[in-house]
């Protein structure tokens, strides 16, 4: 009886540790492999169902208005298949699916010791990112490099693709904001300069232009002394270097102006023709005249040209379209929606457009599959985060700016259900707004 309860109990133990090593790694994976991320996620969930006192935990989650807002947007996704029509096992429900990590993490019962360790894993996560940045941009397309958008541009790849790496570079150099003092000051500080030359040179607007609202106000605010000094000059002087010496930040820069400039000021038909013509003078022998004179003389192919909209074919200029159209769609169900998984279908078969999967703003994206009922849920997550920092005494400035920074990258991109962020919203809500004890 006595040698059964031993085994027991190392059994449990061992259990306890390995979940905390899980937890650990988590933090260290989710900006370098989807794949490891996925089974640490499958096999903390195992551990949950495995540690048992489920109607306990249930209960723990229903108590917490945090995770009680996940729960409630995740069962109204759910539900929302009903009126769309759609069958509930799809992509999009595996994606939003993630969001039940939070409460799992939640009513895992870690060690708190490990906490702050989550932040510094997540911190020689983005360092191994970064090596790889400098391995890439000096051997380009190596056994690591990461396939996708920008493939023949040379800049900071990382191990995923730039749009998370430079949202998680961001948030990275927050989380160190959050953890400098006096004695680690001058190591951090180094950290914070590799990672902003890493960050600008991403080829991530959305992390970028994040990074240049966020950072200088979280080092005002909640820095002091010589540390608030240093920090901002370094980041300013660091910004103007980084604009005169790198190609890629100074081509976001431009793209994004050109960007802007062209949606206010479109194109002429003279204009567009030579652009067609400089386009085929580039692919052929012949000369940018010479096609603007075969063009001209082809009345079809002018009037083809007329119709074309190249505001609306760059970055900036598919958001402002996706904004405008989505406002047209969202009238006919604005309460509840068209239902979960059907935004690609409705867009297409409104605009002809069946290459568009999201509109690239998560609140629209929920405005249309989920409606406005769908946002209200959506926004109470963020609701009770933010009114968890004004109710404790000690202000940690990560509990305001965590869910601000979230509510504002939703604006620039679908990231409450991409796979790396939503899993990055869940374990950093966790560490953030979960009690220690």
């Amino acid at each position: 009886m006595e040698i059964t309860k031993i085994n027991r109990s190392e059994k449990k133990i061992k259990l306890e540790n390995l979940k905390n090593y899980l937890l650990i790694s988590l933090s260290v994976f989710l900006p370098i492999s989807i794949y490891l991320t996925d089974l640490i996620i499958i096999i903390l969930f195992a551990i949950w169902i495995l540690n048992g006192r489920i109607m306990k935990k249930l209960k723990i989650i229903m108590n917490n208005p945090i995770l009680r807002s996940c729960i409630l947007f995740f069962l109204y996704f759910l539900l929302s298949h009903f009126w769309g029509g759609e069958s509930i096992f799809n992509q999009t429900t595996q994606k939003q699916l993630l969001i039940l990590l939070l409460p799992v993490l939640w009513t895992l019962n870690f060690d708190k010791k490990y906490y702050d360790l989550v932040k510094y894993g997540f911190i020689l996560g983005l360092l191994c990112n970064v090596i790889l940045s400098f391995f890439t941009v000096i051997f380009p397309k190596n056994l690591l490099f990461k396939r996708g958008h920008y493939e023949d541009v040379n800049f900071a790849h990382g191990f995923l693709d730039h749009f998370d790496y430079s949202i998680f570079l961001c948030f990275g150099l927050l989380v160190i904001l959050s953890l400098i003092n006096s004695r680690n000051f001058k190591y951090f500080l180094i950290i914070i300069l590799i990672f902003i030359i890493t960050l600008i040179n991403s080829y991530g607007r959305i992390g970028i232009v994040s990074f240049y609202i966020f950072f200088p106000i979280c080092v005002y605010l909640f820095t002091k002394g010589k540390t608030r000094i240093l920090t901002l000059t370094s980041f300013v002087f660091i910004s103007i270097i980084c604009f005169k010496v790198f190609k890629p930040f100074q081509s976001r820069i431009n793209q994004t102006i050109e960007n802007v400039q062209l949606i206010k000021s479109p194109l002429t038909l003279e204009e567009k023709i030579e652009l067609d013509a400089l386009y085929l003078s580039q692919k052929n022998s012949e000369t940018k005249e010479f096609y603007i004179e075969k063009i001209l003389s082809d009345k079809s192919w002018v009037d083809y040209i007329d119709k074309k909209k190249p505001e609306y074919e760059t970055s900036i200029g598919k958001r402002y379209s996706y904004i405008k159209n989505v406002y047209e769609l969202s009238k006919e169900t604005p309460l509840y929606g068209f239902g979960a998984n059907q935004f690609q279908k409705i867009y297409s078969r409104k605009f002809d457009d069946s290459r568009t999967k999201h509109p690239h703003n998560n609140y629209l994206f929920v405005l249309i599959e989920l409606g406005l009922a769908g946002l209200f849920f959506l926004l109470l997550i963020f609701f009770y985060q933010i009114l968890d920092f004004f109710k404790n005494e000690k202000k940690e400035f990560l509990k305001l700016t965590f869910p601000l920074f979230f509510i504002f990258i939703m604006f620039l991109d679908n990231y409450f259900l991409n796979h790396n962020t939503l899993v990055f919203f869940c374990l950093f809500s966790f560490i953030i707004f979960s009690k220690k004890s």
